[in-house]
């Protein structure tokens, strides 16, 4: 039945995660170096129509239609657009099930964008819309059935509350797969060009985080209370853990980027744990994360993978560590099913069983599909030079 108070929660949720978008795409493009801020700009928003078209005729429907394959892709119930309506349905049942879908098309969309962040100055853009629209299909929605749709890994009772999988870990892997695939910069890696925006749109996703994690239980209840208390008990016990690493490394030096990226990791591992752990078990999530992101972007330094923005550090790392501790973590009285502190060992195994085929099955697609596309359109410019979508006034502004 119908809940006008939980259709009015979702409804701003939903707002607010689609605000988050344009969140990443400043954050991104204050990160970067100065000529790559309109290119960030540009490959980060244009998810927004891109995905909203593919998610809407196909997408969805391959997400969560009615189960083929033995669980491994939803059925074509809901192709282009068809069967969505203002009615409830079984996923929402007390919200229509037409908002329900544009809430997970706000999902679909930022996690396309965020993969961007690692590749920067390396995907033109037809190519790249051509990769996300593809990547969206093959990667993303296969895995939402799986994991939100009643496929496979739901089946063997596989939980998540919010995406530390199917959002996170999948763009995360898949960013990193990008990343080999295409090669390294040529050119000089500058640090970022302008803090007072980072902070802004920093700002921006740690509010709207509260939405993309309490909206998550589509319904506003208790949960949704839970989910937001650990949100803000996550990522900044993660911020915390950062800072610290940092002041030690560092000669005694902070920065406003690691209380950023540390609340972020913090942010990043909540989401699957958010409405399915208690407070103290995301003090303690959001710390681990915190200390395992930190040395992650130490790895990737060394490594030298030209992850720009460390999507993979942060992302993939934050979504599988979360998704790991939820086998533990995970209390009975919020989650469909307990974790190993509370008697059921089996549940981590699960947990990690979905990890790891997950994360197999996304960094081969992605690796693949874009050898392929680069051979009919190739992704890189000469020299990595930007494609012009902005004047060099455009790039003052947005720079200060």
């Amino acid at each position: 039945m119908m809940q006008a108070g939980d259709t009015a929660f979702i409804l701003i949720c939903t707002c607010v995660v689609l605000f988050m978008t344009p969140a990443v795409a400043v954050l991104y493009g204050s990160l970067t170096e100065r000529r790559y801020g309109p290119t960030m700009l540009m490959q980060t928003c244009i998810a927004i129509p891109v995905i909203t078209i593919v998610w809407s005729l196909l997408g969805f429907t391959l997400a969560f239609g009615s189960d083929v394959l033995g669980g491994l892709i939803g059925g074509l119930d809901y192709l282009f657009l068809r069967n969505i309506g203002i009615e409830t349905g079984a996923f929402a049942p007390t919200v229509s099930f037409a908002l329900f879908f544009v809430f997970q098309a706000t999902f679909a969309i930022i996690t396309s964008a965020l993969i961007c962040g690692a590749v920067v100055g390396r995907m033109r853009l037809l190519p790249y819309m051509l990769f996300i629209s593809l990547w969206s299909l093959l990667v993303y929605s296969p895995v939402v059935h799986w994991v939100w749709g009643g496929g496979i890994l739901q089946q063997w009772g596989y939980v998540d509350f919010a995406g530390g999988v199917p959002v996170h870990m999948i763009a995360g892997f898949s960013a990193l797969a990008a990343v080999k695939a295409v090669g390294n910069r040529e050119t000089g890696k500058e640090g970022p060009s302008n803090l007072t925006n980072v902070v802004i749109a920093m700002g921006i996703l740690w509010a709207g985080w509260f939405c993309f994690n309490g909206g998550s239980s589509m319904a506003a209840g208790g949960i949704a209370a839970v989910a937001m208390v650990s949100t803000l008990l996550g990522s900044s016990a993660g911020a915390i853990v950062w800072m610290m690493l940092a002041y030690y490394r560092n000669d005694k030096q902070v920065t406003i980027l690691d209380l950023s990226f540390g609340a972020l990791a913090g942010l990043i591992v909540s989401s699957p744990l958010a409405g399915y752990v208690v407070p103290w078990a995301i003090i303690l999530a959001g710390a681990i994360a915190g200390l395992a992101c930190y040395y992650a972007v130490l790895f990737r330094i060394q490594r030298n993978y030209d992850d720009t923005l460390d999507v993979w550090a942060l992302h993939g790392v934050g979504g599988l560590l979360g998704a790991f501790l939820l086998g533990i973590f995970a209390d009975p009285s919020l989650a469909p099913a307990a974790g190993l502190l509370y008697g059921n060992p089996q549940q981590l195994t699960v947990q990690a069983a979905g990890i790891l085929i997950a994360a197999v099955y996304c960094f081969f697609v992605t690796y693949v599909m874009v050898k392929v596309i680069n051979r009919f359109s190739r992704f890189r410019t000469a020299g990595d030079v930007p494609e012009d979508f902005g004047t060099e006034e455009d790039t003052a502004v947005m720079n200060g």
